[in-house]
């Protein structure tokens, strides 16, 4: 047990603390959400990411596993839930919900900073891969579930437009040629870097203050919290052996996929009018248990 409280008090804790300060915050003051979202996953977020990876000298073929890892899991997911969905004989809207909220995963706000907490410095870099790869499928995938047009040329333009896979693209033609950051350009991109992943959990505490909980989706929530902090661990492991990465890096993909799901599929969910309550009820109670599931997984995966 005392090992338990330390391990959450030194990587969950610090989360949940910024999440709580920003819940309040968003009560009382009633900020721009989306003005702040937008600032951060088109400026901090690219800055951060291409900091990180030339900082570490990641190259190419150290991307090519986060990717085909994400393809894997993803998709695993995916089917489960459909499977699982036809079962129950859900209809289309908790069909929906239940396969967003169980393969699109909250690698940013939620898993960059567990990260951070958990392994430091060290594993900054894998844990930009991963959250690189993790997003594609949230910026493509999600949009196709949730749209009923279900237009795959507007979904391309839509990854185009994506910062921070730019940012990515740039920073491994630099790593890749050997191209030296100027110090001073290299040393103001690190201080945004600084500043993003507190930035990615307050935002995380705005957007959790305005979902309200309904007790219509009891089974739906129940079968999507399985999924999204037991299933995926579960399945990410062997995926991640067969694959043959580091310890390190194998560590930091399991635990990062293995956190509350996404919030972006909420905009799609109310965009495309898809039960957004229900995804809304799921976010909420995934980010809450995942308090004791991530802190049992780390300490699991430590020992």
């Amino acid at each position: 047990m005392m090992e338990f409280l330390v391990t959450f008090n030194s990587s969950i804790l610090p989360i949940f603390i910024i999440v709580g300060i920003a819940f309040v915050y968003n009560r009382l003051v009633r900020p721009d959400i989306q003005q702040l979202t937008n600032m951060t996953l088109n400026v901090f977020a690219p800055i951060f990411l291409f900091d990180a990876l030339v900082r570490n000298k990641i190259v190419l073929d150290m991307v090519l596993k986060p990717m085909i890892f994400m393809v894997i899991l993803t998709g695993a997911l995916m089917i489960l839930a459909y499977v699982i969905a036809g079962i129950i004989k859900a209809n289309e809207n908790e069909r929906v919900s239940l396969v967003l909220a169980s393969s699109m995963i909250n690698v940013g706000n939620f898993g960059l900073p567990l990260i951070y907490f958990a392994f430091g410095k060290g594993a900054e870099a894998y844990s930009m891969l991963y959250f690189t790869a993790f997003n594609i499928p949230l910026c493509t995938v999600a949009i196709y579930i949730s749209s009923r047009e279900k237009n795959i040329r507007n979904i391309l333009i839509d990854v185009a437009k994506i910062p921070i896979f730019h940012a990515m693209v740039v920073a491994l033609a630099v790593t890749g040629m050997n191209v030296e950051v100027p110090e001073a350009i290299g040393k103001g991109m690190e201080l945004i870097g600084q500043a993003t992943i507190p930035l990615l959990i307050f935002i995380l505490g705005l957007q959790l203050s305005n979902i309200e909980f309904k007790i219509g989706y009891i089974r739906i929530i129940i079968i999507a919290v399985c999924m999204r902090l037991i299933v995926s661990p579960a399945i990410a492991g062997p995926i991640l052996d067969f694959l043959g990465v580091s310890t390190l890096e194998q560590q930091v993909a399991v635990i990062q996929t293995s956190t509350p799901a996404a919030l972006l599929p909420l905009m799609y969910a109310i965009r495309f009018n898809r039960s957004p309550d229900l995804l809304a009820a799921i976010i909420l109670v995934t980010t809450i248990l995942s308090g004791v599931s991530l802190t049992f997984l780390i300490r699991l995966m430590a020992s």
